[in-house]
């Protein structure tokens, strides 16, 4: 069964309804650089500390003044993008975040009882709008993974977007090329005159360091679309061996106008990526 991506006319509330539906989110877990003041809240039950940072999904900078909640507690990012919640509810929880010119994010995160769990997020902008964007984050290690997305050029060929081409065709750009762990790293497909190059894309994860393997990484791919949450992916959940180089995510299919559009997870490692015929992939400059 696919996930279905919400054409530009839902609105909202019946995209992340969708999403719902599709399955459970997963959490990445990111370390952050610093620790805020924490807010703590009124919560009965287990109890224990979330913490992390939100970043801008598009270049990586950090977010201040996002709202990070979680069972009704919650807390405001600071000038680094840090926040903290002292005294949040332990067990497997529904972590929102939302910022202002940002499209609002939803996680599960497993909060630890007595211990500081570290989960952090990317939010994508709202003037993405129509288009569709990938956002991978991951945890310390490996340091180097990569966003790959293969799809059709608009004239009968094949695009490849990824580090060595980050600008394939006008309507795909990838959005910095992280090497030192964490991400993000996002690859947004926008519209071209009001529409969609129609055809069927693949996206997928490249262990570019090597080791250590992908199940170490907590990476997470979470799929935004006509400016809602509609599909989120995690490392643990794909098949075959997380030596492989690399992670086959999911395809998705565009019609001209993104109705009907739909994803198909794939979820598998792989040595063999869904790339270009022939093609050899550049190396990169250290």
């Amino acid at each position: 069964m696919s996930d279905q991506l919400p054409p530009s006319d839902l609105s909202r509330r019946e995209a992340m309804k969708t999403a719902l539906k599709a399955g459970a989110y997963a959490a990445p877990v990111i370390l952050a650089a610093s620790v805020p003041t924490p807010v703590s809240a009124q919560v009965s039950g287990p109890t224990g500390t979330l913490t992390g940072t939100v970043s801008n999904a598009s270049n990586g900078q950090p977010i201040a003044g996002a709202t990070v909640a979680v069972n009704g507690a919650s807390a405001v990012s600071n000038a680094s993008g840090v926040y903290t919640i002292a005294n949040a509810p332990a067990g497997t929880r529904t972590v929102t975040t939302s910022a202002s010119g940002f499209t609002t994010r939803t996680d599960t995160v497993n909060i630890v009882a007595g211990s500081s769990t570290t989960f952090s997020m990317a939010l994508v902008p709202t003037s993405v709008g129509t288009g569709v964007s990938m956002v991978l984050t991951w945890g310390a290690q490996p340091s180097d993974l990569d966003s790959h997305l293969v799809g059709p050029d608009g004239s009968g060929g094949r695009f490849h977007c990824y580090y060595g081409n980050t600008n394939p065709v006008p309507f795909v750009s990838l959005d910095v090329d992280d090497t030192s762990a964490f991400g993000p790293e996002t690859i947004t497909v926008s519209q071209v005159s009001g529409s969609f190059v129609a055809g069927t894309y693949n996206y997928y994860i490249h262990n570019y360091s090597g080791s250590p393997e992908f199940d170490t990484s907590s990476a997470v791919v979470t799929v935004f679309a006509s400016g809602a949450q509609v599909a989120q992916y995690q490392v643990g959940g794909a098949s075959g061996s997380p030596a492989s180089d690399y992670w086959s995510v999911f395809g998705f299919t565009l019609t001209a106008s993104g109705a009907g559009a739909s994803i198909a997870p794939v979820q598998q490692f792989t040595n063999t990526p869904p790339t270009l015929a022939g093609e050899v992939l550049r190396p990169k400059t250290r």
